[in-house]
């Protein structure tokens, strides 16, 4: 007896294809049962929240009829401050235009406040002292006319 067992290579290819389409056929199988729970969740939960549901569906579209308005209301006022900002934005170049012209002038005129400044300042500290103290004799000696006049008025001072 001649026991032999003859397999080909067509025979091993097509047992490696139906293998595969017998996994294929399984993992479909999953899928398509995971996919069924997926929606009889979400049936369950849109069927919870149904009035919910039917309450923002009512909204909605006023809602974008609101959006819209103020689309178009920030749109209008960003056309409207447009040229406010180009203006801003020339004159903002027309004076840094100017100053860089003028940057000797201006750095000159900076000295010379400076210069006055320290020049205030020495003086407050070396002559104010001095200008209350003629400030002060300037006061008494206009009491002391005030206070002969008064006494003339009166009768009280002596008669030349």
């Amino acid at each position: 007896m001649n026991n032999e067992l003859v397999i080909t290579v067509k025979d091993l290819l097509l047992f490696i294809l139906w293998g595969a389409l017998v996994t294929l056929f399984v993992y479909l199988i999953l899928v398509v049962r995971r996919a069924l729970k997926i929606m009889k969740s979400v049936n369950l939960i849109v069927d919870e929240n149904r009035s919910k549901i039917d309450a923002t569906l009512e909204i909605v579209p006023d809602l974008s009829k609101h959006i819209e308005v103020i689309t178009g209301e920030v749109a209008h006022d960003v056309q409207a401050f447009r040229t406010t900002v180009d203006n801003v934005a020339s004159t903002a170049e027309s004076v840094t235009g100017t100053i860089n012209e003028n940057k000797g002038f201006v750095s000159g005129l900076s000295s010379l406040l400076h210069t006055l400044s320290i020049g205030k300042v020495l003086y407050d500290k070396y002559f104010s002292g001095k200008m209350n103290d003629l400030r002060e004799a300037v006061d008494e000696v206009n009491d002391v006319i005030e206070n002969a006049t008064s006494k003339e008025n009166t009768g009280d001072g002596v008669s030349s």
